[in-house]
Parts: C-alpha cells; structure tokens; sequence
C-alpha cells in the first residue's frame, strides 16, 4: 500500500487509488441551447438527501459539453446495466455523435433517458459547486424509475459484475496482464481460431474486450469476421504467475454468412480435434461447456490454470 504525503501525490497514481472504489456506471445526459442531446460516462453519482430528494455527479471543466450540463434546466442519470458496456465506451468517447441509433425519451426536464438501463433520475439543477478541476451537479429527482436487471459495475479501471464472487473479483481487478477470450456457440458448434505460427486452436481472445471500434479487442476481432456478441457472463476466470485469463460465455447477436474465414471456423461439438489444442485449460473449459450446454445449466470457474472451484450461474 503505498502512503503518500500530499506535496508528493502523483495525479496518475491517485486516479489508480480513487479506481480501487468499486461503483456503478452511469451516463448523465441534457439538452444544449440548441435542445440537441449531450452525454457523458460517469461513475461519480452519489445520492444526497431523500428530504429533500437530491443527488450528484462531477463533470471535469475540460469535458466536451460541460457548458451544456451547467448552462441547462436539468439532467439526467441513466445507471447501466450489466450488457451496456458499449454505451458506456461509447458516451466516454468526445466528439462522437453519441445518440445514433440509440433509443431514449424524455420526461419532465426533457433530458435524455436510455432505454434499457437499471434505473433513471430526471433531476432539475438544485446546485452547483466549483470544486478543483471539476463541478459538482447536484440534482433534484423530479421523476425515477428503477427494475431489476443486472448493473454494470466499474472497479480498478475495468468491468466487473457485480454476481461474482469475492475471489472472482480479486483475481479479475488485481494487477498483471490481462488475456480476455470468448466461448461463442451456434447451433451446436463451437467457434475456435487458428493461429498462424503454430497452427493450434484455441477459442477467440484478446487483451481487452473493448468494443466494435476498437483496434485489437475481442470485440472488435470478432466483428472484422462477420460476427457480432453479447458478452454479459463470465464463464471461467484463472491465472497463471502474473498472466489473468477471463472468459466470457458470449450470446451470438448475429453472423455474416461468410464468416468462417482461414483463422476462424465454427466446429460442431462431436468434431472438434482436441489433439489440435494444446492448452489444457481451453480443453478443460470446453469439456465442461459442451456438458453444461446439453444441461442447459452453466456455472463459473475460478483458480489458476491447473485447479479451482466451480461454482453455480
């Protein structure tokens, strides 16, 4: 645990400190001047008071429409759920046109409210508080909803569910490279990729999940072959020294037709050559899905490559 003195703190290394918070994400939206939509990422909400009812988000000074948000009427606070991480990347990206294709509606303020999310405030301005590099917006709820679908949680700089397990959270948001990899089924048959050097298979992956628009990612990897996925479960997650495996257990959205290119092929469940796959635990992960598949109950694996403990969805 590093211990600082404040004439020594480092920015860089407190936005790690402050990431060790585990939180909800949200996306805080409003109209500009004009009444077109604008939004950004935050996990900085916090509720206030219930007497009255308010609540807070900070905004940085530099962010691309702070002028917005503090020269408007109201906002509102749109708490994500769990299979919203590419509407988070999304809206903590500047200068992209954030509401494409993106379904909302508005309530009293007339701010944007997301559909699908947890839960939403529309909020009129109660306060605003200059506060070092950013401001404090604090709300008064006007109008709120909430159901009960699964939050996207946020810790340590990278997505977390909040159904894991303490462990799983430990070995997921703990230091040392990450390998993030998906196991994607369609009608039977497991997508595998081959690799060029060795000619082995193993299941998809990457060093981060990311998005369609990201360079390298997982996600990004499968859409360049036609494939689009949900990735909203973890299916096993284990170490080995430094190196961090997580795998998601990916829902498939849609397929090109032509998608199986050289590096990747989907094989059916009876076929697949496991000769042909040299990492134990992709052999091991596999096993246990296809019997889980035929189940139609799946459960979690946590440890490190050689043992560890399952436990249930």
């Amino acid at each position: 645990m590093t211990n600082n003195q404040e004439a020594e703190i480092d920015a860089r290394d407190l936005r790690c400190a402050f990431g060790h918070f585990a939180t909800g994400v949200t996306v805080v939206t409003t109209l500009d001047t004009t009444g077109a939509p604008c939004g950004f990422t935050a996990n900085s909400f916090t509720s206030v008071s219930i007497d009255p009812p308010l609540l807070l988000v900070n905004i940085a000074r530099s962010a691309y429409g702070c002028d917005a948000f503090t020269g408007s009427h109201g906002f509102a606070v749109n708490i994500l759920a769990a299979n919203q991480r590419d509407l988070s990347n999304r809206f903590a990206r500047a200068g992209t046109d954030k509401f494409a294709n993106q379904d909302w509606h508005a309530e009293i303020t007339g701010s944007p409210i997301i559909e699908g999310v947890v839960a939403w405030f529309d909020c009129e301005h109660f306060e605003q508080v200059e506060a070092g590099d950013h401001i404090i917006l604090i709300g008064r709820v006007l109008q709120y909803a909430y159901n009960t679908h699964a939050p996207l949680g946020f810790c340590r700089g990278a997505y977390v569910s909040f159904g894991m397990t303490p462990g799983m959270l430990q070995l997921v948001s703990s230091p040392g490279s990450l390998r993030v990899g998906a196991i994607i089924e369609s009608n039977g048959k497991i997508l595998l990729e081959r690799n060029h050097e060795t000619g082995q298979l193993h299941l998809p992956a990457s060093e981060s999940v990311g998005d369609v628009a990201t360079p390298g990612s997982l996600l990004a990897k499968l859409a360049s072959a036609g494939i689009e996925v949900d990735l909203p479960f973890i299916y096993a997650a284990y170490h080995e020294d430094s190196q961090r495996f997580v795998y998601y257990l990916g829902e498939l959205l849609s397929i090109d037709d032509a998608v199986e290119t050289s590096t990747m092929c989907f094989y059916e469940f009876d076929n697949i050559t496991w000769e042909e796959i040299s990492d134990s635990a992709i052999i091991a992960m596999l096993e246990r899905f296809i019997r889980e598949k035929r189940l139609g109950n799946y459960s979690i694996y946590i440890g490190d490559r050689a043992q560890g403990e399952v436990h249930p969805a």
